[in-house]
């Protein structure tokens, strides 16, 4: 007996149990995506003090303004940057997302810096705008040892 007709005779037992085991397993994967515990709030309040700390001491890109660090979510810290330059501004706004966030991604911490340790479980975004226009908002990409990033 072919896979075709064995499908085709017993098609509605298949189903039914693909649907019996995929409810629990979609239910289990949803308790289990709600008991993962995030950052406490002492840990976003320290990371936000450090990304402040880091941005007032190295400016995004070496030339960009940074504006400020706000605690949006229970996992989100958003870094605001306003693109200063305007030819820097007008390329940026004038690309596909993809090539706006490798541009944001300028203005990410760096991995060597001592910020890492205080935001190591708390992700940074970057909010790059231009004259009250957001460019783009996007999570800073997480980083492994060796410096390299991953996206």
């Amino acid at each position: 007996m072919s896979i075709v007709k064995f499908y085709h005779r017993h098609r509605r037992k298949i189903i039914g149990l693909a649907l019996t085991l995929a409810i629990p397993a979609g239910l289990i994967a949803g308790l289990m995506t709600l008991a993962m515990p995030g950052p406490s709030e002492n840990n976003m309040r320290t990371a936000a003090i450090a990304l402040d700390a880091y941005y007032r001491d190295n400016p995004p890109n070496g030339v960009w303004e940074y504006q400020g660090v706000r605690i949006v979510d229970q996992k989100r810290v958003i870094v605001d940057v306003h693109v200063s330059v305007v030819p820097h501004a007008t390329v940026i706004e004038s690309r596909n997302n993809r090539i706006r966030y490798s541009y944001m991604k300028l203005a990410c911490p760096s991995k060597n810096m001592v910020v890492d340790n205080w935001t190591s479980d708390v992700r940074v975004w970057v909010n790059l705008n231009f004259h009250g226009k957001t460019l783009i908002e996007a999570a800073c990409p997480k980083q492994k040892q060796g410096n390299l990033f991953i996206s």
